[in-house]
């Protein structure tokens, strides 16, 4: 830090240089205001980090506590009740019970009257003590303090009072805790220093102005000298989030690729989204422990004539060639409204109404599982999903687009080894490699006639369904795929331009 003299700080520098000198070297921001007359906080701090910065002042900062009433809340604690009917001799629950009405009051009451001394339980019998006797007429330290902070609003907890503070809060009725940071300046060696020598605050300004020169009252002024040294922000260009990036960068590659773009709502059907995709109504994934249920709507009304088809295709394969998964069919289950919990059910909604060749779609969307969070889980997140029908499809075809899109994101090598799907056979799961790690990023495979029959699809439908987030975490070098939702805008805005 280069050495700058007095003369070189700004006016409002100089004057909380000069009130901190007059407040004795230690000042809270709100004193500073009051002396200096800057009542701006964005002045005032501007003027005080400077002065940090420069090495005149340091800021200290601690976390004050402030207790204050609540609403509503009882005129005096239950204890200070309880003595007054105690004071004209000893008294049974049932009898104290009677005369305070409120069973529960009456519970806590005695408790803090014996916690406090100020009346004891013989037999059956509660009876106040000498030192109940001497509070009747006498307040002890938690009602004062209760009194003190009704009275003035709020009050500070220091070392002096902070446990009856405390013991205060517990009892949940009568006080809140409210934090407030409270800023600190505190005169360094260099602002001591600058003191001594005197300050002047005489008004300046930073720039002539063509009404300065006319009028010639910048003769008036002091022109504030010119420092190149001042630090000054980072200037940063607008860019794009990665996931907005990502996906602006998938969605031009499959557009370019001959697909159409497709949408569709969050909240789907159970049918659509498991019933529809062969899923078996007790598999482990529509459990609630995996799945975000509705409950409000509950249900959602189902096409009654594809209902009947999608049945027999669970219960004995239907038309489809399959004897299905040999159960009994629950339709109720059927209208349940969930979540989606994968964008498949976008494509094959959009397969449904467009049921002849070809057809090249795709989609990235947000989908939902009820899974914990950590870092390589969330329970909200992205999926890339694409279907292919044509009369010819076929694997190699599945493998060639996969490649394709992984070329030109720029992961050229990857890798498709068999996996398992409800839905689709053969299955492939998708690998890239990164160094000299394989990480597997997505699911593919051909839709089984027990999808496509019921349907009324005649024809090979190959699909493909791909995580969006570890796509981009690992392009970037992230260890923790919760870094991309963090609001810290300095992070995000280091992360390279790809």
């Amino acid at each position: 830090m280069h050495s700058r003299s007095a003369e070189e700080l700004s006016l409002s520098e100089r004057k909380v240089l000069v009130a901190l000198g007059k407040l004795g070297g230690k000042a809270t921001l709100p004193q500073i205001a009051d002396v200096t007359g800057l009542r701006g906080p964005v002045q005032l701090m501007n003027a005080m980090n400077w002065l940090k910065a420069k090495g005149y002042i340091w800021i200290n900062e601690r976390v004050v506590r402030y207790y204050e009433p609540l609403e509503n809340a009882p005129d005096e604690f239950p204890e200070r009740v309880l003595l007054r009917l105690l004071a004209d001799g000893p008294l049974t629950l049932e009898e104290l019970s009677l005369k305070l009405g409120d069973r529960k009051q009456l519970g806590v009451g005695i408790g803090w009257l014996k916690k406090k001394g100020y009346a004891l339980i013989e037999g059956e019998k509660i009876i106040i003590t000498p030192e109940g006797k001497r509070r009747l007429n006498e307040k002890d330290e938690e009602e004062l303090l209760l009194e003190e902070i009704r009275k003035k609003g709020s009050v500070e907890e220091n070392e002096t009072n902070s446990a009856i503070l405390r013991g205060l809060l517990l009892r949940k009725d009568f006080v809140q805790i409210r934090e407030k940071l409270v800023r600190e300046a505190v005169l360094l060696e260099k602002g001591r220093e600058a003191l001594a020598k005197g300050i002047e605050l005489h008004e300046e300004i930073s720039q002539l102005t063509p009404e300065l020169l006319r009028t010639g009252a910048w003769r008036n002024f002091t022109l504030r000298p010119y420092n190149a040294e001042a630090p000054v922000p980072v200037a940063s260009g607008a860019r794009l989030h990665p996931l907005a990036r990502a996906i602006t960068e998938i969605s031009s590659i499959f557009l370019s690729m001959g697909f159409t773009e497709i949408e569709d709502d969050y909240v789907q059907s159970a049918f659509w989204d498991m019933d529809v995709l062969f899923t078996p109504q007790d598999h482990p994934a529509r459990d609630m422990q995996d799945t975000f249920y509705l409950s409000e709507p509950a249900e959602i009304d189902v096409e009654t004539s594809l209902l009947s088809k999608v049945r027999r295709a669970h219960e004995n394969g239907g038309n489809t060639g399959s004897t299905g998964w040999r159960y009994r069919f629950n339709t109720s289950e059927s209208r349940k409204v969930l979540l989606r919990t994968h964008t498949t059910v976008a494509t094959i909604r959009y397969l449904a109404t467009h049921t002849e060749p070809p057809v090249k779609a795709y989609t990235v969307g947000r989908i939902f599982r009820h899974e914990a969070m950590d870092a390589t889980h969330l329970s909200e997140f992205h999926q890339i999903e694409g279907v292919v029908m044509e009369k010819n499809a076929s694997l190699d075809m599945l493998c060639g687009i996969l490649s394709e899109f992984y070329r030109r994101m720029g992961m050229p090598r990857i890798r498709l080894r068999p996996g398992y799907f409800p839905y689709t056979e053969p299955s492939m799961e998708i690998d890239v490699q990164l160094g000299n790690r394989w990480i597997e990023l997505g699911g593919s495979g051909i839709f089984r006639p027990e999808v496509l029959r019921p349907l009324g699809i005649r024809y090979p439908v190959l699909a493909w369904g791909l995580g969006l987030e570890r796509l981009v975490i690992l392009r970037y070098g992230l260890s923790d795929v919760r870094e991309l939702y963090l609001t810290d805008i300095s992070k995000l805005r280091k992360l390279p331009v790809l």
